[in-house]
């Protein structure tokens, strides 16, 4: 992280907290979009949100600046292609999670509509998104290993 300027750390930690600020007062829904996938899969995704996956939502521009700052230097582009990956893998994961809901969301009970789909659990919703924050960390590997630069940098 030494490698990304203070201007831009501060101003990435400024975008998440107003990106959060935004979320808990309701100015933007992250998942409003029940009404286009309802029309579009026939189902119904009961989500119930909380300041937790609001946290974990807006915090996306940080976790970009942490994988940013694997990278050998820093490029403003690197930065915003980074955020973008993350953005990515947690729509993939999203996707999925919905998905694997339609199997295992359904209601048992005959009275409750079968189009209406549910969390089996709680934090759901925090975990599908949190596993997509994660997924680019595991599967991108940028960092060098050190036995191979010295102390100077230079390759041997």
């Amino acid at each position: 992280m030494n490698k990304i300027p203070i201007k831009i750390k501060y101003m990435i930690c400024g975008i998440s907290a107003m990106i959060f600020l935004l979320f808990l007062f309701g100015i933007i829904n992250p998942f409003g979009l029940n009404d286009s996938l309802q029309k579009i899969t026939g189902y119904f995704f009961g989500f119930s949100f909380n300041n937790l996956d609001y946290l974990a939502i807006s915090s996306i521009p940080i976790f970009g600046m942490l994988l940013n700052s694997k990278r050998k230097e820093f490029k403003t582009a690197d930065l915003i292609k980074d955020i973008l990956i993350i953005v990515l893998f947690v729509i993939i994961t999203i996707s999925i999670g919905l998905y694997i809901l339609t199997f295992i969301g359904k209601p048992t009970n005959p009275l409750i509509p079968q189009y209406l789909i549910t969390e089996p659990f709680f934090l759901y919703s925090t975990l599908t998104v949190g596993i997509g924050i994660g997924l680019p960390f595991l599967l991108i590997n940028r960092t060098e290993k050190l036995d191979e630069i010295n102390e100077i940098g230079i390759e041997k």
